[in-house]
């Protein structure tokens, strides 16, 4: 299996034609028609159905549409990696979207120690990084409980509670923190990523939130929460992105998340990683 097949076959998957694909990849038909064929005759499957339209995924088509953006873009990195040998290291990252306040100084302590290190660095959520690590897309990241930890070693940097978030009429103005309860029969937004730990704290208080939404971007919920639509249950961190809205500390132990920096089992970290570990470690006490 040759990446120039995969490219191909990626074009192929996303134009949904082989002619449409030929054209973009400025080459004639046939030749990518046959390129197809060796490529389904290598893995001994059929990677796309032929329909009077052009051609659809098969189920192992999808398969390895999603496995082979990994491998093309582990490819694209290590270039860029073997390109900057005798130039500068580059340490590729993960972060989550509800990590980067907290991380970003960890991030800056490292750098000033390491001036000769570029980042490549991956957004997005826990368990699309995690997948990355596995997969060596990525060298390390910073994850978020609730999290499988089984495959990985870590290091705890923080926990923190869960704050909610709305807008200054939605909430009743109560000093100090609010529980669960003072939730009830209130529009909640919640983070997709936090539904079953938010879920199951009120279930175990034998309590059935009001559920208006649930979403994937923890930052496009903060505009319905200011538009006083309902209340948003972010972590604490995120508070600093939550202007012109009023916070409250949610006093619930188990709502508790912590933020961790992984990397994948068994691996021996290099000293450049090593040196990342510790620059966490020490920015977080």
């Amino acid at each position: 299996m040759e990446l120039r097949q995969l490219e191909y076959f990626r074009v192929i998957a996303e134009t949904e034609s082989i002619h449409e694909a030929a054209r973009r990849l400025n080459m004639s038909q046939p030749p990518l028609s046959y390129q197809l064929k060796q490529l389904e005759a290598e893995l001994n499957v059929t990677l796309f159905e032929r329909t009077r339209q052009g051609v659809r995924l098969t189920e192992a088509g999808k398969l390895l549409y999603d496995r082979s953006a990994n491998l093309l873009e582990y490819v694209k990195s290590t270039e860029l990696e073997v390109a900057k040998v005798g130039k500068k290291q580059v340490l590729r990252l993960g972060i989550t979207p509800t990590t980067v306040a907290t991380i970003m100084p960890c991030v800056s302590l490292f750098s000033r120690r390491n001036p000769d290190v570029n980042f490549e660095v991956h957004d997005g959520i826990t368990y699309t990084l995690y997948r990355y690590l596995m997969d060596g897309i990525i060298d390390i990241s910073i994850a978020r409980t609730p999290l499988r930890l089984d495959d990985v070693d870590y290091k705890i940097l923080s926990s923190e509670p869960m704050i909610a978030v709305s807008s200054k009429d939605m909430l009743p103005e109560k000093n100090g923190s609010l529980k669960l309860s003072d939730l009830l029969n209130i529009p909640l937004i919640i983070y997709r990523r936090y539904e079953a730990l938010i879920m199951d704290a009120f279930h175990s208080r034998g309590m059935e939130p009001d559920l208006f939404c649930v979403c994937d971007d923890p930052r496009g919920a903060m505009l319905w929460a200011k538009e006083g639509l309902a209340t948003a249950i972010f972590p604490q961190s995120m508070s600093s992105l939550c202007q012109g809205l009023r916070i409250q500390p949610l006093a619930e132990s188990d709502l508790e998340t912590q933020i961790a920096v992984i990397w994948k089992k068994g691996r021996k970290l290099s000293p450049l990683l090593q040196d990342f570990v510790d620059a966490c470690m020490e920015s977080i006490l």
